[in-house]
């Protein structure tokens, strides 16, 4: 017999994911517990497991949706090879840093973890991640050649995700500004209108 799905399973999964990506910020993936991820999204411990049987599931889910979050933001940015090629950078970059700043900066010192997945999910994570160099290596060809272009783009995400350790988003400089000028140093041509 099939086992049945409540109506809500995807909103309380949602409630874990962002509390695991709290609790691990918060305390570090290795100290942190599935009681710990299940006390902060406000569940019993039995219940935390009914949608994610481990730690490294959780791992594994908040490194997905972050990356699927990124590459997301990218595609829906890029004007594509039609467009002007520093204004098509700029608005990857911006979009990029946009996201990360918004939403999943948790992904920075995730990655740092990613030999803690088994290796099917190891390898679906690299994956997803190849996509998104892929996708900022188109913007950046154009116009950046002192190397090549994916590992032109790696410096540029890199430059982005580090923003993670340092960036404060109540200091004298807004999130929103940052992404901006982030884009205007990588592609000083043309400043960015991604919104």
């Amino acid at each position: 017999m099939a086992r049945t799905v409540a109506a809500d399973y995807e909103e309380k999964a949602v409630a874990i994911l962002d509390a695991a990506a709290r609790v691990f910020a918060e305390k570090g993936y290795e100290r942190a517990t599935m009681a710990d991820v299940a006390r902060a999204a406000g569940f019993a411990k039995a219940s935390a497991y009914h949608y994610f049987d481990s730690k490294e599931a959780l791992l594994y889910a908040l490194l997905d949706r972050s990356l699927d979050a990124l590459l997301g933001a990218v595609t829906r940015a890029d004007p594509g090879p039609a467009a002007a090629p520093d204004e098509r950078l700029a608005r990857v970059v911006e979009a990029y840093v946009r996201a990360f700043l918004d939403r999943v900066s948790v992904a920075t010192p995730l990655l740092l973890h990613l030999e803690r997945l088994r290796p099917e999910w190891r390898s679906a994570i690299k994956q997803k991640e190849r996509r998104l160099i892929g996708a900022v290596a188109a913007a950046v060809a154009p116009v950046h050649d002192a190397l090549p272009p994916p590992v032109t783009a790696f410096l540029i995400l890199g430059a982005a995700n580090w923003t993670h350790y340092w960036f404060d988003p109540r200091g004298e400089v807004p999130p929103q500004e940052l992404a901006r000028g982030i884009a205007t140093l990588f592609a000083p041509a043309t400043p960015s209108s991604a919104g």
